[in-house]
């Protein structure tokens, strides 16, 4: 059977290896992933979790395998299968193959997904086995992405800016069509670029002022504007931005709030540099938005991590003391929400470089640019 290290891309072997040492540090003798981002991120295979066990068996001495359905025999990634079949006990299976390679199990630690479908299942098997969570052994690794995983980023970023820049130079087309329709049709420009949408958000007028809004059947209306939060992933990673538009010349309130958060946005960029940490990013955006008398309308963190998933590892959030280095990918969206009335959010993803930031996306910030023409309506 072939192992591990005989994989074509032996990134994935060096990941293993990272995780491997971390388990020698804290006494953990072995990783078990099922079905997750992590599994993607130590094998490059994705699989949809579902009632059948499937686990990654990861010890900190010795080959790995991979415990499986037989159904997945031809799916699975290249190294060694251990295949059960339907009517069978998987975790009998899986205490026989652990205990005849004699693996360490007095420490295992567990993917933060596998479901209590099979975790309860599993402490029962190893009832001497301290069971911890497996999170540490990863999110340190995963915080700092590779060369090839920002190209990935850069990529899906590159093709959301053309596939958002196509719908709105459709400009009056869209008055009177609801937050649905500009949903669909943009989640249809995405594919086409082959970027996978995830659940976007479009929010027509006042329903701005909800930052979770869901998309719904309100339209689009000329004096109003339209905050538009959208990505997807691209071979399996995310990207991630938000524009706020405005149909029509806006009135003063809402050009207001649009720079208010446009220079929070700035701010927040400019502390994105190594030396700094993400609560500085936070605090940042924040202070400019306080400053302007608008603090209690700003409601949530400044930006998350992002990566195979799209919030994933330490967020720009106030306090947050988790160092700013090189090969961090994050989002900076901060918002002003006035409920009943309007809504501003503009978000960038920013990978982190020796030097600082770069900016992942191109699609205009500024005002000029996100008012879309249709006549001299004033809000």
């Amino acid at each position: 059977m072939d192992t591990f290290g005989d994989m074509e891309h032996v990134v994935y072997r060096t990941r293993m290896d990272r995780v491997r040492e971390e388990m020698k540090k804290q006494g953990i003798g072995l990783f078990l992933a099922g079905p997750s981002s992590n599994l993607f991120y130590l094998t490059g295979y994705a699989v949809h979790g579902d009632e059948r066990l499937f686990l990654l068996a990861l010890p900190v001495e010795g080959e790995p395998f991979i415990l499986a359905n037989v159904l997945y025999r031809d799916q699975a990634p290249a190294g060694e299968l251990v295949l059960w079949n339907d009517g069978e006990d998987p975790f009998a299976l899986l205490k026989r193959e652990i205990e005849g390679r004699r693996w360490s199990v007095t420490r295992i630690a567990l993917e933060a997904r596998i479901p209590a479908l099979f975790s309860l299942p599993l402490a029962e098997r190893f009832p001497a086995s301290a069971f911890v969570l497996g999170s540490p052994l990863t999110d340190p690794l995963r915080l700092r992405k590779d060369k090839g995983e920002i190209d990935l980023i850069r990529r899906a970023s590159g093709i959301a800016d053309q596939a958002l820049a196509a719908l709105i130079n459709r400009g009056r087309y869209w008055l009177g069509k609801t937050e649905a329709q500009f949903r669909d049709a943009l989640v249809a420009e995405l594919a086409a670029g082959g970027v996978k949408a995830w659940d976007l958000i479009v929010a027509a007028g006042s329903n701005g002022a909800v930052p979770h809004h869901v998309t719904g059947h309100s339209p689009i209306e000329a004096g109003k504007g339209l905050l538009v939060d959208f990505g997807g992933s691209l071979e399996g990673y995310y990207t991630d931005c938000t524009r706020t538009f405005h149909f029509g010349r806006p009135g003063a309130e809402f050009e207001k709030v649009y720079n208010i958060v446009l220079e929070a946005h700035l701010a927040a960029e400019a502390a994105a540099k190594p030396g700094n940490v993400l609560g500085d990013v936070d605090l940042a955006a924040r202070s400019v938005i306080e400053k302007a008398g608008y603090g209690p309308y700003f409601t949530h963190r400044t930006g998350h991590g992002l990566g195979i998933d799209l919030h994933e590892g330490a967020s720009a959030a106030r306090g947050e003391t988790t160092p700013i280095v090189p090969g961090m990918v994050f989002s900076i969206e901060p918002g002003v929400y006035i409920s009943g009335r309007l809504g501003v959010r503009i978000e960038n993803l920013v990978a982190i470089g020796p030097e600082g930031p770069e900016v992942l996306h191109r699609f205009p910030r500024d005002l000029g640019h996100c008012i879309v023409p249709c006549g001299a309506v004033i809000e």
